[in-house]
Formats: structure tokens, sequence, C-alpha cells
């Protein structure tokens, strides 16, 4: 027995030890001296976002020019809250792979086509890259200001998580160099032409060519040079910064979009932004866009000049190609399956 009421005191010695020594607050838990307390007003710093701009156009273009004073502008009115990274000639890789890491959250805004963003989200937008969609830069203008876009953009946002920010840079009319003559609609009919987007290859298919997709435009050069391609449709900056000009001596002046580029990033990178700041991106990517758009209406004159000095054959359409370029447009429409209306209600919107 007494064995037994020595172990319970012993156990209630242990016990008694246990608890005096969890009462007994270690030193590293004491609270910091008064002076090196924060004070009540402070708020933590906020960090610069970088915004990674993935471009397809080469270093020397005329987005490039516009986007330097864009970027100046961007990052003096946040006071370096938003940083612009630009990088060109398809650095971050291809169109379709930005816009890929751009719907999974990646950092990167990337300009395109608005048929490139509709299979995310908008299935409208590809409407936008039908051929003669719009007929002027003005109309382009006045879609980016209009409701029908402001629904597309929250459409868009909504369904696939990102962000469209303005689709007001309007380059000059496409046309299509190539190293066959072509001096009517006759002449493109089985012709291998790269082209961007399904919207293009939809219109080509119509007119009888055989379009090509998926070659960066950094790799036109090389692909006609080849043989694996025999044209390329731009507008005539840009298939003069990658010098196509060289190795495609034959231009037709379709004329057939004014390929409006669409602004476009994650709506998670988008959203560490302040509103304010996000207010100043759009406002000055705007801005960049109506400079760019009357850049290359002053500049397209000299870049034709340039082809033609340069040896180039430049053929101005008929009206029978006109008309053929119009009628295959309607045809091509039905093949996108557009909403029926979807185009009605463009043109209605940028009136």
């Amino acid at each position: 027995m007494k064995k037994y009421i020595a172990l319970i005191l012993t156990l209630c010695m242990v016990f008694a030890l246990c608890a005096c020594g969890q009462s007994a607050a270690p030193a590293a838990t004491e609270a910091p001296a008064a002076d090196a307390a924060p004070a009540a007003d402070a708020a933590p710093a906020a960090e610069p976002v970088t915004l990674r701009f993935a471009f397809s156009e080469a270093p020397e273009s005329q987005t490039a020019q516009i986007m330097k004073t864009v970027k100046e502008n961007i990052e003096s009115r946040t006071e370096g809250r938003v940083i612009i990274e630009p990088h060109w000639s398809n650095e971050l890789g291809s169109i379709a792979d930005c816009i890929e890491q751009i719907s999974l959250g990646g950092n990167i805004v990337s300009s395109t086509s608005a048929s490139s963003w509709a299979p995310y989200g908008c299935a409208d937008m590809t409407a936008m890259d039908s051929m003669f969609a719009f007929s002027s830069t003005d109309e382009i203008a006045k879609f980016n200001e209009s409701d029908m876009w402001k629904a597309m953009v929250a459409e868009l946002e909504e369904n696939g998580g990102i962000h469209m920010i303005c689709m007001n840079w309007a380059a000059a009319p496409r046309i299509i160099l190539s190293n066959k003559a072509i001096n009517s609609v006759e002449d493109l009919k089985g012709l291998l032409v790269r082209v961007p987007t399904d919207t293009y290859a939809a219109w080509f298919s119509a007119l009888g060519a055989s379009p090509v997709s998926g070659i960066p435009f950094a790799e036109v050069y090389t692909n006609i040079e080849s043989g694996v391609i025999e044209a390329a449709e731009a507008p005539a900056a840009t298939l003069s910064d990658y010098s196509i000009q060289e190795v495609a001596k034959y231009a037709f002046l379709s004329n057939h979009t004014y390929a409006a580029a669409c602004f476009g990033t994650s709506t998670a990178i988008w959203n560490l932004i302040s509103a304010d700041d996000q207010a100043i991106v759009t406002e000055e990517l705007t801005n960049g866009g109506i400079e760019f758009t009357k850049l290359c209406a002053e500049k397209n004159a000299e870049y034709l000049k340039a082809f033609e000095d340069a040896g180039v054959t430049v053929v101005e359409p008929s009206a029978d190609d006109v008309a053929a370029f119009q009628k295959a447009a309607a045809e091509a429409a039905v093949t996108l399956n557009l909403r029926e209306g979807v185009m009605d209600e463009i043109v209605a919107a940028s009136k």
C-alpha cells in the first residue's frame, strides 16, 4: 500500500512541475521594445508590377516606335509601380503559345487579332477578324469605345480569365507579297500563303488559295526562300520589317483587313495593379493605338514605294477582284459558324 501511495505522490509532483514549466514564457516571445514598433498609419510597400509584352513585330518596327512612348508614359504616370518590358520577334514564343500561357495566368501581355482570343471565352470576337468587317480605321476606333466591345471584354474575362485592354492598334490594310506573279484573283488559286488565324485561312480557302498556318512571322523569310510557302499577307510595314520583299517580288494590294490588334493579359496579373494604375495603362495603351494607326496610314505609301524601288511589281486589284474578295468573305463567314446577325451588330457598333 505504501508503494502505491508513494507512486501517486511521485506522479503528482511530476504533473506539478510540468504545469509550472508551461507557465513560464520563453525569452524569445517577449514583446519588442517600444521604439521598434511600426507606426500606426504605416502601409506595406507595394511591389512594382512588371508587364511582359510579347510582340511578333521586329524591334525596329512601327509598333516598337510607339511602344517606346507608351512605356515611358506608363512608368512615369504610375511612378514606377507598373514596369513595361517589351519582347520582340516572338521572343516569348508564338502568339498561340503566349495566349495559352496567359489563359493559365502567365505574366504576358499579347497583341494579336481578335479571333486568336475568341476560343478562350467569347466566340463573337471571331467575327471582328472577318475580312472587310471594318471598312476604315475610324470604324475600329469607334468600336473600341462601343458597348458591344465592352460586353465582349466582360464575357472573355468571366469565361476565360483574360482581360482585354484595348483593340484599336490598326495597321495599314494588309496586302499579299508573293514569289509568284499575282495579276488578278485567279492567280491566288493554289497559292501557298502563310496566314495567322482561321479567319484568314477561311477567306483564302474561299478564294482557292492554300493557306498555311502555324508559322511565326519571324520565320516567313526562310520559309519563302526554301519553298515551304510562296506568299505571306501582312501590312506593308511588317513585310518590310522582315525584308520579305527580298524573296517575294510581287505585291497584290488586296487590302483585305486593317488587322486591329487586341491587347490582352491574364485577369490574375491585371488585378495585381491598382484600379488607378489600370486606368493609366488602359489610357496610355489606347493612346498608343491612336498614334500607331496614324503612323501606319502616313507611312504606308512610303513602304509601297520602297517595294517598287527594290524591284517588286505592285498590282492593284480590279473591281471584279474586289467583288470576288467580298463574296469570299461572305462564304468564309459561313464556314466559321458565326452567330447569326453578329456581323451586322459589329457594323452598327462601329458607326
